[in-house]
């Protein structure tokens, strides 16, 4: 479908307009299904591939309730996909509420509790499964996801080598990413 005209209007104004030296910001007031999220998603999408930095979380997403934060996964994944094909930049992303598992159970961990976490990670990843609810896999033998450009543990959101470029999260998440000593890393 062909953009809204308020939508360029939205991405001309971000991009490309300046007040005494600094970006503009928007304010959008539009019925429902009429694109708002595109209004910011898709310019700061191409601004943070232009000024791409490696490790290091460059947007924050606060959305108040976690459906909002799934809703928008495919969206941001498409988006994602899109700029790595013409600009060459692997941006990544969270979703860091209180779903996100800590880290990855070893391999040799065959408890209930690996198990269950294991489940959760393929859940958020959005694995692929066949017609008979078998994971797809790809020619390696590796599962294959809806969101690969997904940051999916803490630990790895933590990592200065790993941090996503941009974090989803809920109000009460980010008073937790400000107050807990192990998130300190992730706003500085």
């Amino acid at each position: 479908f062909p953009p809204y005209q308020h939508q360029y209007d939205c991405w001309n104004t971000l991009l490309h307009e300046k007040y005494d030296g600094k970006p503009m910001a928007i304010c959008v007031t539009t019925g429902t299904g009429s694109g708002k999220t595109e209004c910011f998603m898709m310019p700061l999408v191409y601004d943070l591939a232009k000024n791409y930095q490696s490790g290091q979380i460059q947007a924050v997403f606060l959305y108040p309730l976690n459906a909002l934060m799934e809703d928008q996964k495919e969206r941001l994944e498409k988006m994602l996909e899109n700029i790595e094909r013409s600009m060459g930049v692997k941006l990544t992303y969270t979703v860091y509420n209180g779903d996100l598992p800590d880290e990855v159970p070893s391999k040799n961990d065959t408890s209930e509790d690996a198990e269950r976490i294991r489940r959760k990670i393929d859940m958020i990843r959005g694995l692929k499964t066949d017609k008979h609810g078998q994971p797809e896999l790809d020619s390696n033998g590796n599962k294959q996801y809806k969101y690969p450009r997904m940051v999916y543990t803490r630990k790895d959101v933590r990592r200065k080598d790993a941090a996503p470029n941009i974090l989803l999260t809920n109000p009460t998440m980010l008073e937790y990413i400000l107050l807990r000593k192990s998130d300190e890393n992730l706003i500085n």
